[in-house]
């Protein structure tokens, strides 16, 4: 990348190919490694049958894996696949280039861009609330799942029942080369309340969520890093509660969380900052400091409980270092804040309460901004050069906690194993997606009944878009419908039943 030429370039993966030999059980990797440096490199490779959410299954290579590896074109990976020839695919296989050099954390924070972020602001804000919004609130919610899909991500959706409500809480995911159960989160909830546009509250929040995913998927971390949009949180904190309830896979442990909370409103004016009653007694030193400077509201609050300070260390120092022009105040209430509830108000109370580290990063919500919760919270209120320096100290503070990599990353996709597929492949089994009905695919088994089979669609990426239980007597066809029309291209369907399974290639004109 151009911004990273002043020191030493990374890595850059291309031409990558796979060809699966399930006689042999082998696998073929072809690829090209550039290095402007010819650095030597490290690569590693993962198989996933979780169309990119976990890489658990690891094989051993032979050829150009491993490190050194010396940069040009033509290289060949052999991966064994004995060990999982009973593991139904489609799978995907992800191949990383490392060449251990130090990383321009710096050349990287200066990246994130405000007008972008004005850009996506521009799109985000409006009434995005279950009932008063429901229409933009649905099409925010398609944009996080698109924005984190196009920079790189697994991304799916936690789901769960709110008073009749389907309310969706939609993550990205991307996995750790090294230690992929150790996971760094980043979130904002996009939800707004039902009478205002929510630019800052939370617009502010989600779109430096999304800055924060364009700017690291296109490297490798060790650690994994997921980015979460919450719904729900005007509602009572329901969407992380639920979320750290019953979304989080019980084999990870959470290294830190940072919650954006409000990170656009900012003002020199004198008395533009008030505070919470209580603030001086609990946080003498920074009330002093915040009437030292009149009390203007030209600062982020930074806070976390007290297991959260080492947490809260991490993000103070990243925005020393990286972004010396953003004034931080940091406050460490006792416990989980319980004598200062203004301050547990956010996604964030929810990790405390679970004993997880979080912070809360915000601009004081309506102990600054006076649009808080009015339809006067627009993007004109808000001050884009304010929310990019928060954007980047936490883009600083993230990369350092997730170990970024100076590196490149590239999936493919291949298909399952014969011997899993060949009993359900006699069934004489047909898919076909029809122009006539677009939110339609029709499943046909001539010779074989498929009650209690279930059907999984994957893109050409390896990526999981729809699963449903089928039921159709042999030789009678069954209309599975989608929740929306495929786009144009070649997609893996997947059917399994009891232990055999058949994955089959199908176009959708």
């Amino acid at each position: 990348m151009a911004l990273l030429s002043a020191q030493n370039q990374r890595p850059l993966l291309s031409n990558v190919t796979a060809s699966a030999d399930w006689s042999a059980q082998t696998l073929t990797l072809h690829y090209d490694v550039n290095d402007a440096e010819s650095d030597a490199v490290d690569i590693s490779v993962a198989i996933s049958n979780t169309a990119g959410d976990t890489y658990l299954l690891a094989v051993p290579t032979s050829g150009d894996a491993g490190f050194p590896v010396t940069p040009g074109a033509g290289k060949t990976i052999t991966c064994d696949l004995s060990a999982l020839a009973s593991t139904a695919g489609p799978f995907t296989v992800r191949v990383v280039a490392d060449d251990r050099q130090p990383f321009d954390l710096q050349a990287l924070v200066n990246m994130v861009d405000s007008n972008r972020l004005r850009s996506d602001l521009h799109f985000v804000q409006g009434i995005r609330h279950r009932t008063a919004g429901a229409a933009h609130l649905a099409d925010v919610q398609d944009s996080l799942r698109h924005r984190f899909t196009q920079a790189g991500f697994f991304s799916g959706e936690h789901t769960f029942n709110y008073a009749g409500y389907t309310g969706r809480n939609i993550f990205g995911t991307l996995r750790g080369t090294v230690a992929g159960e150790q996971v760094v989160i980043v979130d904002a909830h996009y939800d707004s309340v039902a009478n205002a546009p929510g630019a800052d509250d939370n617009g502010s929040g989600t779109v430096a969520v999304l800055e924060i995913a364009r700017l690291l998927g296109t490297y490798p971390s060790k650690k994994t890093l997921r980015c979460l949009g919450f719904d729900l949180e005007e509602a009572g904190l329901i969407g992380s509660l639920r979320y750290v309830q019953t979304g989080l896979p019980a084999d990870e442990n959470v290294l830190g969380v940072f919650n954006f909370e409000m990170i656009g409103f900012y003002s020199t004016e004198p008395n533009s900052q008030q505070m919470p009653t209580g603030f001086n007694q609990l946080f003498p030193a920074a009330y002093n400091q915040i009437a030292a400077n009149q009390f203007r509201g030209d600062f982020l609050i930074n806070v976390g409980n007290t297991e959260s300070q080492p947490l809260g260390n991490v993000f103070a120092d990243a925005a020393t270092q990286y972004v010396p022009g953003l004034k931080v105040i940091s406050i460490y209430p006792p416990g989980n804040s319980e004598l200062a509830p203004d301050l547990r108000r956010s996604d964030h109370a929810r990790f405390w309460d679970a004993n997880m580290q979080a912070l809360m990063l915000t601009d004081g919500a309506n102990f600054r901004n006076e649009c808080y919760h009015t339809p006067q919270d627009t993007l004109e209120k808000l001050n884009f050069t304010f929310m990019a320096n928060v954007t980047r100290a936490t883009l600083a503070a993230v990369a350092q906690l997730a170990e970024i990599q100076h590196g490149d990353w590239k999936t493919v996709a291949f298909q399952g194993t014969v011997g899993t597929t060949e009993p359900l492949a006699a069934c004489g089994i047909r898919i076909a997606a029809v122009p006539q009905q677009p939110g339609a695919l029709f499943v046909t088994a001539t010779d074989c009944s498929l009650h209690d089979a279930r059907l999984e669609v994957f893109d050409a990426n390896g990526r999981r878009i729809v699963g449903q239980s089928l039921t159709a007597a042999a030789g009678v066809e069954e209309m599975v419908r989608l929740s929306a029309p495929l786009p144009s291209g070649f997609y893996f369907a997947q059917i399994t039943q009891a232990n055999r399974s058949v994955t089959q290639k199908f176009l959708v004109p």
